[in-house]
């Protein structure tokens, strides 16, 4: 007996239904998915050697087996025997020697205060105050058998019992030392400084040779 025609019906739309609810949940499923994810079957880690170099850039270290690298050199152990920043050591001052006195600051090196004599200080440039002052003339004989170098020659002059730094002036009379002096030579330099007449019978005299000499003292009056 054929089927009637109200339950072919009813067989389509329970067909049709199973069919809806077959998509609506193949539907969700997708839908609960992360986007971007990786594929089935792509869910493995990275490789030994990506996610070494992976570590080593992001925590700014080098990965296991890879050569330590210096950045640029910034922090690499300085060369043996460098000495960059190093303090300078120490210069040795000789014990003060009254005027008129003989002093050595190196081997074959000599140095001298034949005169010192009471002057009234010249202002000639910005900053010179004239006045009382003390004119040194100081004389370097060089018997070291060679051509000594005398750019680097420094005097200076203090007075009181606070060694007060005295003020240099031009003039009258003040000469610097020539730029050298020759083996078997001397040279001679004047030197003016502003001292105070109540002050200008404790004065020192000062006298720095240059690199690799001793510093001279003389004091007196």
């Amino acid at each position: 007996m054929p089927a009637s025609p109200r339950i072919s019906r009813r067989l389509l739309l329970v067909a049709l239904g199973a069919l809806v609810l077959v998509a609506v949940v193949a539907a969700a499923v997708l839908s609960l998915r992360p986007d971007g994810g990786p594929a089935a079957g792509a869910t493995g880690s990275a490789s030994p050697a990506a996610s070494s170099g992976a570590d080593g850039g992001a925590d700014g270290e080098d990965g296991p087996g890879t050569e330590p690298s210096n950045g640029g050199g910034t922090d690499a152990e300085p060369e043996p025997g460098a000495d960059e920043g190093a303090a300078p050591e120490p210069r040795e001052t000789l014990d003060p020697a009254p005027f008129g006195a003989v002093a050595t600051p190196e081997p074959g090196v000599t140095v001298t205060v034949p005169s010192v004599e009471e002057v009234t200080g010249e202002a000639n440039v910005p900053g010179e105050v004239g006045g009382p002052a003390l004119r040194f003339t100081v004389e370097l004989t060089n018997g070291t058998g060679e051509v000594l170098d005398l750019r680097t020659v420094v005097v200076n002059a203090y007075y009181g019992p606070d060694r007060t730094p005295a003020t240099p002036l031009l003039k009258p009379g003040g000469r610097a030392f020539e730029s050298e002096v020759g083996a078997d030579d001397a040279a001679r330099g004047v030197f003016v400084f502003s001292v105070p007449p109540e002050s200008q019978d404790r004065v020192e005299l000062e006298i720095d040779p240059g690199v690799g000499a001793a510093i001279v003292v003389f004091t007196g009056a």
